[in-house]
Order: C-alpha cells, then structure tokens, then sequence
C-alpha cells in the first residue's frame, strides 16, 4: 500500500493549535489519516508501537500519537518532522477518575482520522469509548492491540466489553487473548511482538527425574497432573473418578495421579484417597510448577490452582481441557477438550495420549507456540498498513 492511499504528498507542518473548526473543535492536518494511543514505551505491545510508528513516517505517512508528553519523548522520534503530530492527551494503563475527559479529548480529533490504532488493553477502551456520539459516517476504524489480561478482573472485563463492541480489529499477543474476542470482533489475530507477552515466566526448580523421586512414582509409570482447585466443582469430581478408574481401564500401564491445588478438599483428598490409594497422590501447591513440568499428562481446567493455562502451554505439556466450551477457546487445538462431568471421555482422552508420544508432542509444541511464539522482525509498516486497509477500514462500526 502506498503513501498516498491515506495521504498526500504536502508535508506542511501544521498542529492541532494552529488550525481549528469554527465550532472550536482542533483540527488536523487534512492529509493526516493514522492516529495511534500509547500509554507507554515499556511493555511488549508498546516497543512493538514505537517501531510501527517510525516506520510509518519512514514509509511517508502522516502520524498523530496521541500520549502524555513523557511517553511521547521516550519513543525518540524525530520530532521535528513535519509528518508526526502529538496529541497530549494523558492516557493510563489502568482506570482513571479522568478517563471520560481522556476519551473526549479523543472523540474531538475523529472527525479527521480514517485508522485508530490503540496499543493496550485500556488504550484500547478509552479509544472505543471516544466513539461515543459520533455519527457513523465519522468514526474512525479501531485497531486494538491488546495483551494479556485477567477476564475475571472487573476492570479489565469491562475494557474488553468495550473492545469487543467497537473495535474493527483486534490484535491478540496470545492465542488465548484472540480466542477471547474472536465471536465478537469482526477480525482478530495474533499480533507480531519482538518478545514473548509472558508476565511469569514458569521454570521447575527440579528435574522431571528430581520430582518423580520426590513424589514416590516408580520409573516407568504413567504421571498425570491435576492443578485443578480443590473445591467442590464437577471437574474436581470428574478428575477424581477418573484417577480412580484409571487402572482399571488401562491395566497395561502403571499409573500416578497427582492433584497439587489449592481449596478445602484438600483434607478429603488426603484423608479419603490418598491412604487408600497409591496411585493417587496429594502434591504440595508450591510444587504445582513442578509437577506440570514432570508429567506425562495435564488434566486443566476453568478453575486452576498455582498455574493458569498460559502456565501449562508456556511448559509445553500435553494437556486436556476439562470444563466448558468458553474455556476451551483458550486452548484452541492445543489441548484434547472434554466436557466437565465426561469421566469416559476424559478416561479415553488420557488414554489416547498415552498411546501416541507423537499426539503428546504435538500438543506440547502447539500449546507453547500459543503463548511463547514471537516474530524477529516485528511489525513491518506494510504489514500494518495493509491491516489498516484490508481489514479495518472495511469493517469499522
């Protein structure tokens, strides 16, 4: 895509308080059509935005970066070109009281843009709320980066709720980030990081030999872990039934089930399996790491202990989602999906990925791809712009 399919070729310096509607409202350079919201410079999805914006001036686009004064002056841009314009406008990562007059600050300079691209989950929301009350025809198409968030942090839900209704694009650091906003937004992928959006990284202190030592399972034995929460939730009771039919419905193999999670069953675990049962052991919560890391299996879940599903792919074990088909987006084709109280299904599916090394491999690799896969070369501004053009544009709401 060339230049001059969003802007001319005049490069006349002109800033927003140089020129304005007779309404008041700033105005932009005409030619101006790309406008990018920063929060920041630190953070895997803003080092992947300062680079998107120099190359866009190098490629000879107009650029708006709309920021506070200090996020702006360490994305060391040549600030005297004539083609970069600054919005400050003080944009948080995190919920602020001032955040509608953030959003308002925003909404003025629509009118003029075509491509808003929001770098961050928030950024994101309060460039979807600057949406507010524009007539259709005006609103620019939003493109938003978002990175790993907490869905169950009311904050951050109510972000996404707006991400999910008004962006045009959503460009997910992780799988699972996509798969959360793919039945909402009209295109979703995975964006293109210089490094890996991985916040914890997940390291066993011990040896997969060490902790199968530590935990009393004898070579050569089959070891399946359960960080699931150790509460009173049909995919406890599931995983339960299942460790205790295991032998059972696969003699031939020598078997160890081991639940590290945290909750108040625990005690029931220990006092009612554990004695009774040899192949069924009660791991401390602080080995949960571990003991992922030194299975053959995982047996996840909606509710995990110590470890969430990034964790698991992140050590690149085979896994088998148990729990509902929204948790299993997460996931993708990563993991062996069951439904929450399937004991059978469960039971075929552990048996099957013991029976194939290379289903195991394949589902280690693919789940470590999900979380930890990056591009060495970041965004190229063609790439972006062809983003812009193919898909936000077209489908801006």
């Amino acid at each position: 895509m060339s230049p001059t399919a969003m802007t001319s070729a005049d490069t006349t310096p002109v800033t927003p308080e140089e020129s304005a509607d007779p309404a008041g409202v700033p105005a932009l350079p005409a030619d101006l059509r790309i406008l990018h919201v920063l929060t920041g410079t630190d953070g895997v999805v803003e080092e992947v935005a300062a680079l998107a914006v120099a190359r866009h001036l190098q490629a000879g686009y107009k650029v708006a970066v709309a920021s506070d004064r200090r996020t702006f002056s360490a994305l060391d841009l040549p600030v005297d070109d004539p083609r970069l314009v600054h919005l400050d406008i003080d944009v948080k990562t995190g919920p602020r009281p001032g955040d509608p007059g953030r959003a308002y600050a925003l909404h003025r300079y629509y009118r003029h843009i075509d491509v808003v691209h929001a770098h961050g989950l928030h950024a994101s929301a309060i460039a979807g709320l600057a949406m507010t009350g524009l007539p259709e025809s005006l609103r620019p198409a939003l493109v938003a980066t978002v990175g790993r968030f907490q869905p169950r942090s009311p904050f951050a839900a109510a972000d996404a709720r707006v991400v999910a209704r008004t962006a045009a694009v959503v460009l997910g650091t992780t799988e699972p980030v996509v798969e959360h906003f793919a039945e909402d937004v009209p295109v979703v992928s995975r964006a293109r990081l210089l490094n890996p959006d991985v916040r914890t990284v997940y390291e066993p202190v011990r040896s997969r030999a060490q902790i199968r030592e530590a935990l009393g399972v004898r070579a050569g034995t089959f070891l399946v872990a359960v960080p699931l929460e150790l509460v009173d939730h049909p995919a406890l009771t599931t995983a339960l039934e299942a460790a205790v039919r295991l032998s059972e419905h696969r003699p031939d193999r020598r078997w160890a089930t081991v639940f590290t999670g945290a909750g108040r069953l625990r005690s029931v675990i220990a006092s009612e399996f554990v004695p009774r049962r040899a192949d069924i052991i009660l791991a401390d919560v602080v080995a949960t790491v571990d003991v992922v890391a030194g299975s053959d299996i995982v047996v996840a879940g909606d509710r995990m202990s110590a470890i969430g599903p990034e964790g698991v792919m992140q050590l690149a074990r085979p896994a088998i989602h148990l729990g509902a088909p929204r948790g299993a987006r997460a996931w993708g084709d990563s993991a062996v999906h069951v439904d929450t109280d399937d004991t059978d299904g469960l039971l075929a599916a552990i048996a099957h990925l013991s029976d194939s090394p290379a289903a195991r491999g394949a589902s280690a690799i693919a789940a470590k791809r999900r979380v930890i896969d990056i591009s060495g070369h970041g965004y190229l501004a063609g790439e972006l712009l062809d983003v812009y053009a193919a898909d936000a544009l077209p489908n801006r709401r």
